[in-house]
């Protein structure tokens, strides 16, 4: 059997909503929820980023939100709008770092672990400026990132496969401390091809200060950072910190 590479979810698109079965989108809907209940309960325009099939998207939709999602991959994209019909969520493709003319918005969200796909803490800087751009004066974003904690405990040399309808697929997982990256490497095969596709994908995992300090350098107001999905405070022992901004006020 043969093997090509290929860019990070061109092949993984397809079959990511088998592949991450396992998540509580709903859950993390609700987290969100809770969150904007906390800080800003008139929040009703939501823009989801690094928003990849929709699941949260949807989930935040449901919950009578009105949600625009933005995703650099196309491939992702596509099977997100293939599961919007009739359901009003909008998905517009551009990448974090370069975001447009959108909004303005209530909220945004960046969710799991997306911001630690952005490798350079100047690429954090960047979010942070076009997100501001695309959220009204006072308004929240919302965001995580996983610890180095997680990566040690679960993806060090993690190995997993599965299978769906015409594919099955190998995954390894590894972390380097020494660099603080980790790699996700995904083998997908269809079953009608003699190919294995290959693609890796790659997370820096910051100290939990280091990104408070872009945040801190930024426009952002730093209001919380929580445990995964508790109102704790977060921390490095903490395998997911939420962060929780808000924008600054409109200069009278």
């Amino acid at each position: 059997m043969g093997s090509a590479a290929q860019s990070p979810y061109q092949g993984l698109a397809p079959i990511y909503d088998y592949v991450m079965a396992h998540v509580g989108y709903g859950e993390w809907a609700a987290y969100i929820h809770a969150l904007f209940a906390r800080f800003d309960p008139a929040a009703t325009r939501v823009v989801d980023l690094a928003c990849g099939t929709g699941n949260v998207s949807f989930a935040l939709h449901r919950l009578g939100y009105e949600v625009t999602g933005v995703d650099r991959s196309e491939a992702m994209l596509e099977v997100a709008r293939e599961k919007a019909t009739n359901t009003g969520v909008e998905f517009v493709q551009q990448d974090l770092r370069q975001l447009g003319a959108l909004g303005p918005f209530d909220a945004a969200t960046c969710l799991y672990d997306s911001v630690n796909y952005l490798l350079a803490p100047a690429d954090i800087d960047a979010t942070l400026r076009g997100t501001q751009a695309i959220v009204q004066p006072g308004g929240l974003f919302v965001f995580d990132i996983c610890t180095e904690r997680n990566s040690l405990r679960y993806f060090r040399n993690m190995r997993d496969s599965g299978q769906g309808p015409g594919f099955s697929y190998e995954r390894h997982s590894t972390y380097d401390p020494d660099r603080r990256l980790q790699r996700n490497h995904f083998r997908i095969r269809r079953d009608e091809s003699d190919v294995a596709f290959e693609e890796t994908h790659v997370q820096r995992i910051y100290p939990v200060a280091a990104v408070a300090d872009r945040v801190e350098t930024s426009a952002w107001e730093l209001l919380a950072l929580f445990d995964g999905f508790t109102f704790d405070e977060g921390t490095e022992e903490s395998d997911r910190v939420h962060f929780v901004l808000r924008a600054p006020l409109a200069e009278k």
